[in-house]
């Protein structure tokens, strides 16, 4: 991945190492995710997620300090395991599922080459473990029915774990899902199934951007360029929510329901901008981006900053 952060930024990083004085243990795994609707019981949502989303805040903060043995310890202890693979009663564990899926295959892909080439025999342990999570989201109705931006994500998890997996049939699972996403982009960068979100359809547009932005880098590693599909799509999504986050008022254009974005609704959920900007020099990302970095999303692999931004114009 891109590796042209600023360089105070890379420096600090650098000096953490990559050696292995920092203990790693290994939480129990997860042997299933299936916690209540995010709507339906926050409460109940919040706690079953809470063995999960620890795994991976562990996972991404030993990627993120270079700290690549205790992050292969963590994953070879859950995938000796199976673990998140259990049987789902619900529908919000397919989407767990696929985003910590994302998260996992987006943390290998940090590895440094000669990690990688030293721990082969753990990744051969660890690469099919996450394969089934493609593979049970690629089949999963709870997610396929619904035709929206948890489909673009299903499509990040299948293309990256794919991609690390080396398993082209994944990889183009994933890309048909991306293309479904970049096809129901309309001509303003609108999406209709988001808007329909009512109050939060500013926040679905920005949450749907980050997948198909992410599947575009790494499709680009396989000879595919998403960003020129259905006559450059992502870029008129980016634009719509690049002018919403300067001047929020602009998206009333896409509807006139007075929005209320999450607070984390334009903090870390924008984090496609980092390798949106790397791709494309869009000259109003800088002043955006800057105050915000760095960015950290739990399903992108931790520091999307770190691991895909750009060096931005002083």
């Amino acid at each position: 991945m891109r590796r042209r952060i600023m360089g105070w930024f890379s420096a600090g990083l650098i000096s953490l190492g990559v050696g292995h004085a920092v203990a790693c243990s290994v939480p129990a795994p997860a042997l299933s995710i299936d916690p209540p609707g995010f709507y339906d019981d926050p409460a109940g949502y919040a706690q079953a997620v809470k063995p999960m989303r620890g795994f991976v805040d562990r996972l991404n903060k030993a990627a993120d300090s270079n700290q690549w043995s205790c992050a292969l310890d963590l994953l070879e202890g859950w995938a000796r395991a199976d673990a998140l693979m259990g049987p789902i009663a619900g529908y919000q564990g397919y989407y767990e599922r696929s985003w910590a899926g994302t998260d996992f295959a987006l943390v290998l892909l940090r590895l440094p080459k000669d990690v990688s080439s030293a721990n082969e025999q753990r990744l051969r342990i660890i690469t099919p473990w996450l394969a089934r999570i493609a593979v049970a989201t690629r089949d999963a109705d709870a997610i396929n029915h619904l035709h929206n931006n948890l489909v673009y994500w299903a499509g990040l998890n299948l293309v990256a774990i794919g991609t690390v997996a080396r398993q082209q049939e994944l990889v183009e699972a994933g890309l048909a899902r991306a293309r479904e996403g970049i096809r129901d982009i309309g001509p303003r960068g609108e999406l209709e199934r988001e808007i329909k979100r009512g109050d939060r359809a500013l926040h679905y547009h920005t949450f749907a951007l980050i997948p198909l932005v992410f599947a575009a880098e790494l499709a680009q590693r396989h000879g595919v360029d998403l960003y020129q599909e259905n006559h450059g799509a992502i870029g008129r999504l980016a634009n719509l929510v690049i002018q919403a986050v300067q001047d929020p008022s602009s998206f009333a254009r896409i509807t006139p329901v007075e929005q209320k974005p999450f607070p984390w609704t334009f903090q870390d959920e924008l984090s496609w901008m980092e390798p949106y900007y790397a791709h494309t020099r869009d000259k109003r990302l800088p002043t955006l981006i800057a105050p915000r970095r760095p960015f950290n999303e739990w399903r992108l692999g931790g520091n999307v900053t770190a691991a895909w931004g750009a060096v931005l114009p002083r």
